[in-house]
């Protein structure tokens, strides 16, 4: 197991490495049942570079285990995007009121910095202002600057700070899904 310095300073390369873009859009299609086993190969490809900062007993909802995929895939709806038939990465949605909630959106760790995020961020904007939605919603952690950055350029803006701010969205929806230290973001179409 790596330490935390050796995984910040995996993770600080990774953020000023140039950025790789690719030249077709991915093919996000809803993800089948079996296919959740990539789902989660993609999630803990990047588990370590949360360590070093997140609540052990949240870890994991980011190092998941083989029970994951079966207990997700009836809870949200997972698309899994392919670049050139690889899959690349993952994103999951569910409609709370006029809102989507994005629980997981994730790219394989050496796939990041290529704009594949961004295509699977635009896939779930279109089917919430297709489904007549308001916006999207997902909760991130402040450490995570890799993934906040991106959400802000992608338009998100950060709603909600505080534990109680965060549990009190919708009268405490976020609930089972809140990780210590996480904020709210929210997009709207």
């Amino acid at each position: 197991m790596r330490n935390s310095l050796e995984i910040i300073e995996d993770r600080q390369r990774h953020e000023i490495a140039p950025t790789r873009t690719c030249s077709s859009p991915l093919d996000i299609q809803p993800a089948k049942r079996h296919e959740m086993v990539i789902a989660a190969n993609i999630l803990r490809s990047s588990a370590d570079w949360y360590r070093p900062f997140l609540n052990e007993k949240d870890m994991s909802q980011h190092d998941v285990d083989e029970s994951w995929g079966e207990r997700e895939f009836t809870r949200r709806r997972f698309y899994l995007g392919r670049y050139e038939g690889v899959p690349v990465g993952i994103v999951s949605t569910q409609p709370v009121g006029d809102m989507v909630y994005v629980g997981y959106i994730y790219v394989y760790d050496h796939q990041t910095g290529r704009g594949f995020g961004p295509q699977l961020l635009n896939h779930v904007r279109d089917i919430a202002w297709r489904g007549g939605k308001r916006g999207l919603v997902l909760i991130a952690h402040p450490k995570a600057t890799w993934a906040t950055r991106a959400y802000v350029r992608f338009g998100f803006e950060c709603i909600a700070t505080t534990r109680e701010q965060v549990l009190g969205w919708r009268g405490g929806w976020l609930k089972p899904y809140y990780e210590e230290g996480f904020e709210l973001y929210q997009y709207l179409v």
